[in-house]
């Protein structure tokens, strides 16, 4: 007669067979979905100022006065970029441009902010996404188009955690006259 835990583990045998066989396929399948997700690189073209990251307007995150500014980089450089400068200049629907922060001690013809830190690391060959606070920045309520330059980049040391001077323009705080 077969016992009780006998007849148990008989029958569990089916069951750990079918598991074992299910179970690496699904995981399979998860694998590969995976892969396929994995963000495809835009490759910037190199930055008119010399810069070793490029630097696009994606869109604007919100409405009107305040709202923020998405930017896509590129990473030509050697080195993981940990830190930029990126300059602004605005500009409303038909080309004309706009001043930054018009209207106040600070008005210009271009905006910039320095932003660094784990959030912003760009490794070599890659692009990162940056959303740009617009309580940080003075974007027009009317603008419809943004340049954005990098003017300086601070790279990621050797000990992995100290940030370093990697690359500027000569003044990082004004646009480059054009060539």
């Amino acid at each position: 007669m077969i016992s009780r835990r006998s007849r148990f583990t008989v029958s569990m045998i089916p069951l750990a067979l079918c598991l074992t066989l299910i179970l690496p396929a699904c995981g399979g399948d998860k694998q590969e979905a995976k892969a396929e997700e994995a963000p495809k690189v835009e490759v910037l073209d190199k930055a008119s100022n010399g810069s070793p990251v490029a630097v696009r307007f994606d869109k604007f995150v919100g409405e009107g006065e305040g709202r923020g500014i998405n930017v896509v980089v590129y990473n030509h450089g050697d080195k993981k970029a940990a830190g930029y400068i990126l300059l602004f200049r605005y500009f409303d629907g038909a080309g004309n441009p706009l001043k930054a922060k018009a209207g106040t001690p600070f008005e210009k013809d271009s905006d910039f902010i320095t932003m660094s830190g784990n959030h912003f690391y760009c490794e070599p060959g890659k692009n990162a996404t940056i959303e740009v606070d617009g309580r940080s920045i003075g974007v027009p309520a009317d603008a419809a188009k943004v340049e954005v330059l990098v003017s300086q980049v601070k790279a990621l040391a050797a000990d992995g955690k100290t940030i370093e001077d990697w690359w500027s323009q000569e003044d990082w705080s004004t646009w480059p006259a054009s060539p």
